[in-house]
């Protein structure tokens, strides 16, 4: 698709032009004014909801959502994330069913014909078709989707997940033949070629791109070894595609070119333009930051973010979403007001307020402020069903350290051990399962609340190890992350003449842990806090001869020195081969870097889990898929680097 990335117009030109702007001005009394004049109504809520006034949204699609596709699917999305935010079955069922409505209005108005069974309609076919039919093969692609992302949280089986996730093969065949089309009008637009009566408008062009870059973009993320029997079927991956896609759509152009996308949006903007730009914000400023990927673009995601702000100045999302970039920032104290901003922009889904709560409980273990952290994890566990789980092992977790860092031994000491070990013992009995799988972070605190036990109510450094497992340890200014290394190393002292059974568990993780902060540390100094900043040879050269360098070395080879006698916590091992990866990385040892993780991936797909020279252990280590995701996408970011050089 490489044509396609460099042709002229953009998706942006291509559906806000004059004569395209037409198509979806009011006409005379028929169906595709009915059509624009539903799709105008639904864009007007979405911007309401968007801008965190949700009451007034549903009275909008609620009315309509009987006679309309897009209220239903639009009344049907907002019924869907409420039942996501509650997880509660009843509400996943009343969502569920929303959604089988939209789906059979849009059914309905489909193009009558046997091929919408195998939906292969070709070019000549869809330019046939009327504005209505078209939008309807979008709105059915799209609401199937969604009916079966519903149908599997709400059955919970994993057999029926796979049953219904082959129906997604179905609906990849509706948008590549969306896609066919949109592509052969872009080109006849590229030659200046009159395409009026292809009936392309800004929400149709959007629906499509939006469809066709999530599909590339998760599939991109699928390992090779996976990717490679998904391709047999007809799928691909293509993550460069993906990005260009959402970049046309909003008129960003290839190198964060704001000139046309800050004009403010009108009542006739593509009705997914928003879900394009919050992949680009979301791609760019928050999964960018956990992992090294390759096609990222940080000053593009800050772009789109801020024009959205101005957009909907009171939207929770975006709020939110700019309280994650000041955090990346390691600037927490203007995170944290974006985050209460985002909190308290509206009261009608209080589980929207939660993922504020989530953020700001993180940032306070981070800056080890247990009384707000234990605060806003009380209130997770108490309202929300996400995962009672992980916020049961988070609220303990601060209980706990507020015992050991605020109160000598004694009575009040003891009431907070006392209360951080009843959570503890709740933590494994909370854990569920989606589609019949175990969530990898509830395992993972699950392990570590049975090891607490074992140890006699006691663990290593649990906000550090919670912090790195999901991928916050970075948020950490340079004052913070300098004072948990001196914590580590004291610490580490102390653990040279331990003789506890599982001493050799602590002192691996406490030097994965101080390598981790110490390349942290590096990068904050030394790269201006980006792991995206482009590097000389020269400075490379300089990176590796740096103390911090040599430092985080010796606590990898500490790491696997003591690997093969640990006794529980055997993801310590592979995760020093990969954190021993992301430094080959920072300091140009590509080769090195792609080596160890491609050890990491094939350890999975032979099931071969040897530690060092030392023992095989039987089962799959904690977080292991989390780790596979993410060495897959380094690798992507190392293989980009790579080619960049030749």
């Amino acid at each position: 698709m490489a044509d396609v990335e460099k042709a002229a117009p953009s998706f942006f030109d291509l559906t806000h032009s004059p004569s395209a702007l037409a198509k979806v001005a009011p006409q005379p009394a028929n169906d595709e004014r009915s059509l624009y004049d539903d799709i105008r109504e639904v864009r007007h809520a979405l911007d309401l909801f968007f801008n965190s006034k949700i009451t007034e949204c549903l009275a909008i699609v609620v009315p309509k959502r009987s006679q309309s596709m897009y209220h239903a699917m639009a009344y049907g999305c907002i019924m869907g994330g409420m039942a996501i935010l509650s997880f509660e079955r009843n509400d996943l069922g009343h969502a569920l069913n929303i959604m089988k409505d939209a789906n059979q209005l849009a059914k309905k108005n489909r193009l009558q014909s046997w091929k919408k069974s195998i939906g292969k309609f070709s070019t000549k076919e869809l330019k046939k078709m009327t504005p209505l039919q078209r939008h309807a093969e979008l709105v059915y692609a799209e609401t199937t989707m969604l009916k079966i992302g519903l149908q599997i949280l709400y059955d919970q089986n994993f057999i029926l997940a796979i049953k219904e996730s082959i129906k997604a093969y179905k609906i990849h065949g509706i948008y590549k033949e969306l896609e066919n089309y949109l592509h052969h009008v872009h080109k006849l637009s590229a030659t200046g070629a009159d395409i009026n009566d292809y009936g392309l408008d800004g929400h149709l062009v959007s629906g499509i791109a939006f469809g066709m870059a999530g599909f590339n973009l998760f599939l991109s993320a699928v390992p090779d070894f996976i990717l490679q029997l998904l391709e047999i079927a007809g799928f691909t991956g293509d993550r460069s595609l993906a990005m260009w896609y959402c970049r046309s759509v909003g008129g960003w152009g290839d190198a964060s070119d704001t000139s046309v996308a800050r004009v403010k949006q009108g009542a006739d903007e593509g009705l997914r333009r928003q879900f394009c730009d919050l992949i680009l914000v979301g791609y760019n400023t928050v999964v960018s930051k956990m992992a090294w990927l390759s096609h990222v673009d940080e000053s593009l995601g800050d772009d789109v973010l801020a024009y959205n702000l101005e957009q909907y100045p009171d939207g929770m999302v975006f709020l939110a979403l700019k309280g994650r970039e000041y955090a990346t920032r390691r600037q927490l104290a203007n995170a944290k007001d974006y985050y209460k901003r985002a909190r308290d922009s509206q009261s009608f889904l209080p589980q929207l307020a939660h993922v504020a709560h989530w953020e700001l409980g993180t940032l306070a273990i981070v800056e080890q402020d247990w009384k707000s952290a234990h605060e806003n994890f009380r209130v997770l566990f108490k309202e929300n069903n996400w995962s009672k789980c992980v916020f049961a092992y988070m609220e303990a977790l601060c209980l706990y350290l507020s015992a050991l860092d605020n109160y000598p031994p004694g009575e009040k000491r003891d009431e907070l051990l006392k209360a951080a070990t009843l959570l503890m013992s709740k933590v494994t009995p909370m854990k569920q399962k989606i589609a019949g799988k175990s969530i990898f972070i509830e395992k993972f605190v699950a392990r570590k609340a049975r090891k607490f036990d074992l140890q006699g109510r006691r663990l290593l450094f649990p906000d550090l190890e919670i912090l790195y497992a999901i991928g916050a340890l970075e948020l950490m200014p340079e004052a913070l992350l300098q004072k948990n290394i001196g914590r580590i190393a004291s610490t580490l002292k102390r653990l040279e003449t331990n003789k506890s059974m599982y001493v050799h568990d602590d002192i691996a993780l406490a030097n994965l842990l101080q390598a981790v902060l110490v390349r942290f540390l590096l990068e904050q100094q030394e790269l201006d806090g980006s792991i995206y900043k482009p590097r000389t040879a020269e400075k490379m050269e300089y990176l590796r001869e740096h103390p911090l360098f040599k430092m985080h070395h010796m606590a990898i080879a500490k790491v696997m020195e003591h690997a093969p006698m640990i006794r529980l916590d055997h993801w310590l091992y592979f995760f020093a081969i990969f954190e021993e990866a992301q430094m080959w990385i920072m300091t140009g040892r590509l080769a090195s870097a792609k080596s160890n993780m491609q050890f990491i991936l094939k350890c999975s797909e032979k099931r071969n889990f040897k530690i060092g020279d030392g023992k095989r252990i039987k089962n799959k280590y904690s977080m292991e898929n989390a780790l596979i995701l993410k060495c897959h996408s380094c690798i992507g970011y190392v293989d980009e680097l790579l080619a960049a050089e030749k």
